[in-house]
Formats: structure tokens, C-alpha cells, sequence
């Protein structure tokens, strides 16, 4: 049975991750090995062992990892792969510092104990660390989560919400599967600033606007939907 950990947002939402198998850890290090050798073997063909190519190699083998995380957002080829990435326990937008400190601590981790310290960290403790994991206060989590709302949570919401008027009524009417879609949405355009994911805000906004019949899109999209996803919660809880 698959362990999990529960990430809260800012905005008292709760995401459910499956924390990552060992296997998938494994997987994913052997994937990124592989690339890393395959690089060097360009650089060497390429630059014909120069010093300029034995350079380029050292740096491609010492910040590959670190490079990766810090750039993908704690993903790295092999964890697309594998389908796993690097988050932080608290909830909080994985940072430089994060990632410096799991890549600090991974020979110690991997390298010079062949792996083994790791998989016995891993395998041993509750949310599935490594050493370079628990100083950075990370985790590697499934990339796939569950989202819901504690319900202590939803009665600090509503009660901090019972003095204002609701805007859309109607809401109480819109199925709760498109609500998840618009938070769902609102946390990836969040957490990951891609065009994309602007695209989907302006997409869920304009599907929004007309499941609520308005004459128009509001110009803040992103507050429209928050506000759009608190008067749904506090309509329907």
C-alpha cells in the first residue's frame, strides 16, 4: 500500500501526494546516470579530450542533479521519467536552497555508499528521506495528488467569510468536479509559471464566467476564480 503525505496550501487547501516507491527512486537514478554518461560521451567525441571538454564533463557529472531540480522544479529527466519529483514537507515553493542541500549531502547519500545509505533511509522512515531529504525538509512525492479541504479547515473559511455577501449564488448549482478543475488549475498556475498554465487560468475563467452567465470575464481572472472556488466552499459546506 502506497504511503502519502498531506501538503497544505496557503490557501487551506490540502493535496493528498503518494510518496515514491523506492523502485521509482531507483528507476529515476539509473535514468539520470545513464544521461549523465551519455553527455560525456558527446563532450568527448565532440571536444575530442580537451581541456575545454574535460571541463564541461566534470561540471555535466558534479551539477547535473542540482541544475536539474533547481530548473524543473525538483524534477530531474530521470524523475519525469519515473513520474516523481522533489517538494518540500511544509508546503512551501521548492527553492535553490532546497535543492543545494539535497545535492550537498548526495554523495554521502548515494555515491559513496553505492546507494545503499539511502535506501535504507528511505525504507526506513516515515516520509521516505534520505539524508539530503531530511535537511532540506523534502520529500519525493508522485507527481499525480489528491485535492481536498480539511474540515476544520472549511469552518475557519466559512467563518471568516459569514459577514460577506457571496457574489454568485448560482454556484451552489455548479457541479463540485468543475470547482476541482478551476483549483487544480489556480495551484499548477501557481507553482508552475509556464504559458500553458496562464492559457488553462484564461480558459477556466471564460468557462466559469459562462456556466455563471456573467455579460462578461472579469480582467483578474486569477482573483475570479479564487474568489469563484471560496464562495463555492462557503455555499456548499
Amino acid at each position: 500500500m502506497a504511503k502519502t503525505i498531506e501538503i497544505q496550501t496557503a490557501q487551506q487547501v490540502v493535496l493528498s501526494y503518494d510518496l515514491a516507491s523506492s523502485g521509482a527512486r531507483v528507476v529515476s537514478t539509473l535514468m539520470d546516470v545513464f544521461i549523465q554518461v551519455l553527455l560525456l560521451v558527446v563532450l568527448g567525441f565532440g571536444l575530442g579530450g580537451t581541456l575545454l571538454g574535460g571541463w564541461l564533463g566534470f561540471v555535466v557529472f558534479t551539477f547535473y542533479q542540482l541544475g536539474c531540480e533547481t530548473l524543473f522544479n525538483g524534477r530531474s529527466p530521470g524523475k519525469m521519467v519515473a513520474g516523481i519529483r522533489v517538494m518540500r514537507t511544509d508546503g512551501a515553493a521548492l527553492g535553490f536552497t532546497d535543492c543545494f542541500l539535497r545535492w550537498v549531502l548526495r554523495p554521502l547519500d548515494i555515491t559513496f555508499s553505492g546507494g545503499a545509505l539511502a535506501l535504507f533511509l528511505v525504507l526506513g522512515s516515515e516520509k521516505r528521506q534520505r539524508l539530503g531529504d531530511m535537511m532540506a525538509g523534502t520529500a519525493v512525492v508522485n507527481r499525480k495528488y489528491g485535492l481536498h479541504y480539511r474540515f476544520a479547515d472549511l469552518q475557519r473559511l466559512h467563518q471568516s467569510r459569514n459577514q460577506e455577501e457571496v457574489l454568485w449564488p448560482q454556484l451552489r448549482h455548479i457541479e463540485e468536479k468543475h470547482i476541482l478543475l478551476v483549483k487544480n488549475t489556480l495551484f499548477a498556475a501557481e507553482n508552475y509559471t509556464t504559458r500553458a498554465y496562464e492559457a488553462a487560468l484564461d480558459a477556466c475563467a471564460i468557462q466559469m464566467a459562462g456556466l455563471l452567465e456573467l455579460e462578461e470575464v472579469p480582467a483578474n481572472k486569477r482573483g475570479f476564480l479564487q474568489r469563484v472556488v471560496d464562495d463555492y466552499i462557503v455555499l456548499t459546506r
